[in-house]
C-alpha cells in the first residue's frame, strides 16, 4: 500500500479535533496525538485551504473541523493528502500516468487497476464519524 504518514496522521489528529467543540492549537494537538508539531502543521494548513477544518487566529486560536466527522468521507482526505491517482498501488488506474510508460504491455497493470477500484469500492461509504465509531468500539 503506497499510503504515506500523512494520510494517517491526518486521520489521527480529525479524530482528535472531533472530540473539541473550540478550536485547538497546533501545540496542544501535537501533544494529544505525539506527533511532530512541524509536521501536523502543514498537514492542518492543507485541510484547512480544502475546507475540512477551520482556522482561527489569535490568541484562542486554533482549528476546528468544519463539518460534522460524518460528512468527513475518508476517500476524501486520502485523495487530499496523498494527491495522486492511485492511492493503492504504484500503477495508476489511468494509462497516461504508467511511472514506467509501460501501460500498453504491462502484464500486471489490469490487475492492480482491478484491486484499485476494488478498494474505492469499499472505502467510499466511510466516514470520520466511522473511525471515531470503531476506536469507541474497542
Amino acid at each position: 500500500m503506497l499510503f504515506t504518514k500523512s494520510t494517517a496522521y491526518t486521520l489521527h489528529a480529525l479524530v482528535e479535533l472531533s472530540k473539541f467543540d473550540k478550536p485547538v492549537d497546533v501545540a496542544h494537538l501535537s501533544e494529544i496525538t505525539q506527533l511532530p508539531k512541524p509536521f501536523l502543521a502543514k498537514l492542518l494548513q492543507t485541510l484547512s485551504r480544502k475546507d475540512f477544518i477551520k482556522s482561527f487566529k489569535g490568541i484562542h486560536g486554533g482549528f476546528i473541523l468544519s463539518k460534522k466527522p460524518k460528512d468527513i468521507k475518508i476517500i476524501d482526505i486520502f485523495r487530499v493528502m496523498e494527491d495522486k491517482n492511485s492511492l493503492v498501488f504504484y500503477c495508476s488506474s489511468d494509462p497516461n500516468d504508467c511511472m514506467r510508460d509501460r501501460a500498453d504491455i504491462c502484464s500486471i497493470r489490469p490487475f492492480f487497476v482491478f484491486l484499485e477500484n476494488e478498494f474505492m469500492e469499499i472505502i467510499k461509504n466511510y466516514t470520520l464519524e466511522d473511525i471515531i465509531r470503531m476506536k469507541a468500539d474497542n
